[in-house]
């Protein structure tokens, strides 16, 4: 470690805080409303202030690029908004002016939104819940262990809540433990209100789950008048998950014994309350109706007066978690709820949390903190999918809680825990619900004056790598000068890029890439402490005038090696002359790694603290190899409208490649592929490939290839190998070649190897050119459908209707459809009716094709 230097007045810096960030948002958003109002006209509401809620940009519909989703951190500017929300008045000012009213409560369809109030819990949850490792078969003994784990391994990194899960209340079994009122002395012998006080000893808040509309214990019943919803006989009226008994929510006794068990937990020394089965209680009451000492139609509005009775007792400092499914009739009284259905073990259990993801996330930060699910990491997801589920949670910044028996981690599992906690105040530029599950996931930043984007390119399938085009105008992105790239899991810089790149992702993984427009200066592009690489470490930033100099503030983890990332401008190199760390105790050890094109410099603490640095520059030689041109350009189609570009790899010395169409340059990648999609299949192309060294410079000469698409495409296609334009349904829309539970398609008695699945209900739109005459299929409610299914097919072409099978049960047998498509552009596959958990109806479009006449 070199000395600290001294003060240098002849250094100015360009220095910014965190708190000057704050003082500037009222600024910042002034700026960005009048912006808007230039670019398209759209005026921002006049009431937008730098406390939320505030006005933000927004998207409400998916651009050209259906794969992308994007959220935000801090005030961002984008050009991709479609225009601007005001959470107060619920209003979307769109590009030239027009306004969506009412726009979360009518077209999002959440009748009771108000803005999430974030005044007493400014940020959502972190921490970890019992329920997914132990089940109901927790015990006082494991929830200390873990808890005094998390103070020691997880708290400084922003974890907080500790939430005891179903087996702590009454008998503690399976179906038989709806008593609230008292714990389970078996399991928690030192009693529910030790156990609190112990967590809150180590400096961690407790939570409880519970399902407090039912109850199970006929005593407390029989000693309950007017409370619970009973027949004349004075049997239970309502047996359900949530209990054997449920609340009447109609008389002022039901509502006194919600507040006094609330009162009661709260008592013993809870702040952070799950309640389960919300959606169930709201059904009951509109199903028992006859039931009550005071009957009501008004099923939701009797649910909210039990909720508001929960939230008199508990108060306004205490969180509430609204449970099981998306209960969206909470809304404005919880301050998160779920949105999905319990995860499992495995890589199934991860896509249980990205459906909600896609489907809800619109709601998250806004109207309340969503919380797909618990995150685990544990075996046997392998490394590569426990880090996709932490770069789900991390570049979302929905409610966090682990559910791992923590002590039993690998080093480099908790590594991945390390890097997203805590949960950050990340919310959507997407207001708008999506079915399919999309692979780039683009995070803007705006953070003490650097504006990056984190974005995450996710392959969710289980059998081949997938190689993803990021294009830097769809990102909003500027196009007229490279853009740095840092792969923030892999730790490395991989260079400054124009146009784009291509991304290869293995099967079940992802890639996180933070991507910083380049200046003619030396930039700081990431750190190591969280995937925001900034936010939650970064406090103040400066840089001098001749930007060879930084100076900074951080939040340093004990033990727990910070690093500072750092891009130079293309085709120039720098190695760090000086670098130095200090705290009010000391210096700190700094070491410096140098590499062409980029440097670290890492920071170690003793202790949890904040440590301000400063790190000095001076130029160095660059080395450079000439590029030679690559050889053995072919062609490739993917489906109707793309191909792979494939050519033999370089010999000799190089960084990747650029590849260009019809003279224009698309971008680059590091291997010898590279997709392009969306062509017109009739027009004549000329692809050129390059290769390339890291400052830019290209091979003198390409490869080259001329090629029409329409030429390539054979006479008959099955519809299963083509990219659908668009997908709408339950889980993710459809399946291809398989169910959407992964098993083989089967009408009656005979499996398909060919075929698109997917729940009643759904569309699937294909954009075909108008290169084929026919299409034919079998279609037929799958084997695996419930006894009482129903639902019936449709075909479209071009908005008209072509074909009608009439309804089906599951017992028919499957209808053959052949239809002329000749012209059409875009074809729908539509299934009629919703299903649910008594009414499963799964559709099959066994065989799917389509041909030319006369082949």
């Amino acid at each position: 470690m070199r000395a600290r230097p001294s003060s240098d007045a002849s250094l100015r810096f360009r220095r910014i805080t965190r708190n000057d960030s704050m003082k500037r948002t009222v600024c910042l958003l002034t700026i960005l409303s009048s912006l808007l109002h230039n670019a398209f006209g759209a005026q921002p509401p006049a009431d937008a202030t730098g406390a939320w809620p505030h006005s933000i940009p927004c998207r409400i519909q998916d651009s050209s690029n259906p794969d992308l989703f994007v959220m935000t951190l801090g005030d961002v500017e984008t050009p991709i908004a479609d225009g601007v929300f005001n959470p107060v008045k619920d209003e979307v000012t769109l590009k030239g002016g027009s306004v969506k009213s009412n726009y979360y409560r009518d077209v999002l369809g959440v009748k009771q939104y108000q803005p999430l109030d974030k005044s007493r819990f400014p940020l959502p949850p972190s921490g970890w819940c019992t329920w997914y490792y132990y089940y109901n078969r927790i015990n006082e003994i494991e929830v200390k262990r873990n808890a005094q784990w998390i103070a020691e391994n997880l708290k400084d990194y922003g974890a907080q809540y500790v939430q005891i899960d179903d087996g702590w209340q009454g008998s503690g079994g399976r179906n038989g433990g709806r008593d609230w009122t008292t714990g389970n002395p078996q399991r928690f012998p030192d009693g529910m209100t030790d156990l609190a006080a112990h967590i809150k000893s180590l400096g961690l808040t407790p939570g409880l789950w519970l399902a407090p509309h039912g109850q199970s214990n006929p005593n407390v019943v029989s000693n309950s008048p007017n409370i619970f919803l009973l027949k004349p006989d004075g049997t239970t009226a309502s047996d359900t998950w949530e209990g054997r008994f449920l609340v009447d929510p109609t008389t002022p006794e039901s509502l006194a014994y919600m507040k006094d068990l609330f009162t009661k937990l709260a008592g013993w020394g809870y702040e952070y309350f799950k309640i389960d089965g919300q959606p169930i209680v709201v059904d009951e009451y509109r199903a028992k109706k006859q039931f009550m000492k005071n009957p009501s139609d008004d099923a939701v509005g009797l649910y909210r007066k039990t909720l508001e009775s929960i939230r008199s007792a508990i108060g306004p400092d205490r969180y509430l978690l609204g449970c099981w499914g998306t209960p969206l009739e909470g809304a404005g009284i919880m301050n998160g709820s779920r949105t999905g259905g319990d995860i499992v073990l495995g890589w199934g259990g991860f896509q249980v949390a990205l459906r909600p993801t896609m489907q809800y996330y619109y709601l998250h930060n806004i109207a309340w903190y969503s919380d797909p699910d618990v995150m685990l990491v544990r075996s046997p997801l392998s490394l590569d999918q426990a880090r996709v589920w932490a770069t789900l949670q991390g570049l979302t910044g929905q409610a966090l809680m682990s559910s791992d028996r923590l002590m039993d981690l690998s080093e480099e599992r908790v590594e991945l825990m390390r890097r997203v906690y805590p949960a950050t105040d990340i919310r959507p530029l997407d207001l708008f619900p999506s079915e399919r599950d999309k692979r780039i996931w683009d995070l803007k930043v705006n953070h003490l004056g650097r504006h990056y984007d984190v974005v995450g390119v996710f392959n969710f399938g289980t059998e081949k790598t997938e190689h993803t085009r990021l294009n830097w105008k769809e990102l909003g992105l500027p196009t007229d000068k490279p853009v740095h790239v840092f792969d923030f899991w892999n730790k490395e810089y991989l260079g400054a890029w124009s146009e784009g790149m291509i991304v290869d992702v293995a099967p079940t993984s992802c890639r996180v890439l933070t991507l910083l427009p380049g200046t003619d200066q030396i930039q700081l592009i990431s750190t190591s402490r969280h995937i925001t690489q900034g936010w939650v470490d970064l406090t103040a930033l400066g840089q001098n005038e001749t930007g060879d100099t930084f100076r900074g503030t951080s939040k340093v983890i004990k033990n727990d090696p910070y690093e500072l990332r750092f891009a130079f401008p293309r085709g120039t190199n720098y190695i760090v002359k000086q670098a130095t760390a200090h705290t009010a105790s000391g210096d700190l050890p700094v070491k410096t790694f140098n590499h062409q094109g980029w440097a670290v410099v890492q920071i170690s603490s003793p202790t949890t603290t904040e440590a301000k640095w400063e790190v000095q520059f001076e130029p160095a030689d660059l080395y450079h190899f000439p590029p030679s041109e690559p050889a053995n350009l072919s062609v490739e189609r993917v489906g109707l409208d793309g191909v792979n570009l494939i050519w033999r790899e370089q010999y000799y010395l190089n960084v990747g490649y650029q590849a260009y169409l019809d003279g224009n340059l698309l971008g680059y990648t590091p291997t010898a592929r590279f997709p392009i999609r969306g062509l017109n299949p009739n027009s004549n192309y000329t692809a050129q490939v390059k290769t390339v060294w890291e400052d830019g410079r290209e091979s003198p000469r390409s490869a080259e290839a001329k090629f029409t698409l329409a030429s390539m495409i054979p006479a008959q296609m099955s519809l299963t190998q083509i990219e659908p334009l668009r997908s709408t349904g339950r889980w993710r829309g459809f399946e291809a070649d398989e169910m959407l539970s992964g098993t083989q398609l089967m009408l009656g008695e005979k499996h398909y190897e060919r075929g698109l699945n997917s729940f009643a209900g759904s569309e699937i739109e294909f954009e075909l050119h108008g290169l084929y005459d026919n299409f034919s299929a079998l279609a037929g409610l799958d084997a695996s459908s419930s006894t009482n299914a129903t639902t019936e097919f449709l075909v479209i072409g071009d908005g008209q209707e072509l074909w009608r099978s009439g309804t089906l049960k599951q017992s028919d047998e499957p209808k053959s459809v052949t239809v002329k498509i000749a012209g059409v552009n875009k074809l729908i596959l539509r299934t009629t009716g919703a299903g649910g958990r008594r009414n499963r109806a799964q559709a099959d479009w066994a065989e799917p094709k389509v041909s030319k006449e006369n082949q």
